[in-house]
C-alpha cells in the first residue's frame, strides 16, 4: 500500500477521533433517546495527547500493525469549531515523519472542514479536500469512520430493548436504526450496550443493510484525572473473521495545548525527530 494511501487513513483517523467526545447533540424524547444523550456527554477532556497502535489480524493469520501519535483539542464551538487534531505517524517505517492536521466545524457553523497532509519525502504541505462522507476502510481492516464516530442522534430512531447482565455488570441496551437510507452509512441497525452505573458504550453490534450481523465492536475505557477515554477497541467481522485492534497508550488530558500548536510548523516537527 502506497504512502498516499497510508496517509488517507491519516486524515480519517483524525476525523473520527476528533468527534469521539464531540458535545454537539440534540436529543429528542425517549428513553432510548436520553440514555444516548447521557453517553455522548461524558467529558474527554479539553484536550489529549495519545499514542495509537493499530494491530491487524486476518482470519488466516497475517498481521498489520500501524503506529501514530495524536493530539486534540476540544474548542466546543468557539467561532463555529468542533475541534483540532494532529496526528504523527510512526511506523510503518516508510511512513514515520508523515503527519495530519484537521481543523473540524460544528455542522450550522457554515464552515467546510479543513484538513492538511505532510510527506517528508516530498517536503511538502498539501491542503486536503473536505472529507466529512468518506466512509472508506482502514488498510483493508473492518474499521470505518461510521464505526468509530459518535452518530448524530437525530439520524436514527432509537428503541430501549432491556436491561442485560453480563459478569455480574448491567447493561442498557439501545437498539439504532436510521431514518433515511445513507449512501455512506452501511448499517440497518446498530444495538449498542451502555453500563448502567457509568454511561459508557462498551459493546457495539453492527448489521448489514440484509439484516445479518456483521461487526461487533467492544471497547474498554480507561479514567484519566476526571476523563473518560477510550484504552482499547477490539473490532471483530463476524463473517470472514478478521480482527482489528487498536490500543491506545500514553494517554494525557487536559495538557494545556494551545491554538499555536495546531500549525504547519508543528506537522514539520516529527520529520526532525
Amino acid at each position: 500500500m502506497g504512502i498516499f494511501k497510508t496517509n488517507w487513513w491519516v486524515m480519517v483517523m483524525g476525523f473520527v477521533l476528533t468527534l469521539q467526545f464531540s458535545s454537539f447533540v440534540r436529543a429528542e424524547d425517549g428513553k432510548g433517546r436520553e440514555i444516548l444523550e447521557q453517553t455522548n456527554k461524558i467529558y474527554g477532556g479539553k484536550d489529549q495527547q495519545s499514542k495509537l497502535t493499530f494491530l491487524i489480524k486476518e482470519a488466516g493469520g497475517e498481521e498489520r500493525k500501524l503506529v501514530m501519535r495524536r493530539a486534540w483539542k476540544n474548542y466546543n464551538g468557539e467561532k463555529g469549531l468542533d475541534s483540532k487534531v494532529m496526528i504523527f505517524q510512526e511506523y510503518p517505517p516508510e511512513t514515520n515523519g508523515s503527519s495530519f492536521m484537521g481543523w473540524f466545524y460544528r455542522p450550522g457553523s457554515g464552515k467546510k472542514n479543513d484538513a492538511w497532509l505532510y510527506i517528508p519525502l516530498l517536503k511538502k504541505i498539501e491542503q486536503l479536500p473536505d472529507t466529512s462522507n468518506r466512509d472508506e476502510s482502514f488498510q483493508d481492516s473492518d474499521i470505518k469512520p461510521s464505526d468509530m464516530m459518535v452518530r448524530a442522534i437525530e439520524l436514527d430512531n432509537h428503541q430501549f430493548l432491556r436491561e442485560e447482565t453480563i459478569s455480574n455488570k448491567v447493561y442498557l441496551v439501545i437498539e439504532s436504526t436510521p431514518k433515511q437510507k445513507d449512501p455512506n452509512y452501511p448499517y440497518s441497525k446498530v444495538q449498542s450496550w451502555i453500563s448502567k452505573d457509568q454511561n459508557l458504550k462498551e459493546k457495539l453490534d453492527y448489521y448489514d443493510l440484509d439484516g445479518n450481523l456483521f461487526k461487533r465492536q467492544l471497547i474498554s475505557w480507561k479514567k484519566v484525572k476526571n476523563a473518560f477515554v477510550w484504552e482499547k477497541v477490539v473490532t471483530s467481522n463476524m463473517i470472514n473473521h478478521n480482527v482489528t485492534t487498536l490500543n491506545i497508550s500514553d494517554i494525557k488530558v487536559d495538557t494545556g495545548l494551545g491554538d499555536s500548536y495546531f500549525s504547519e510548523r508543528t506537522m514539520k516537527m516529527a520529520s526532525k525527530k
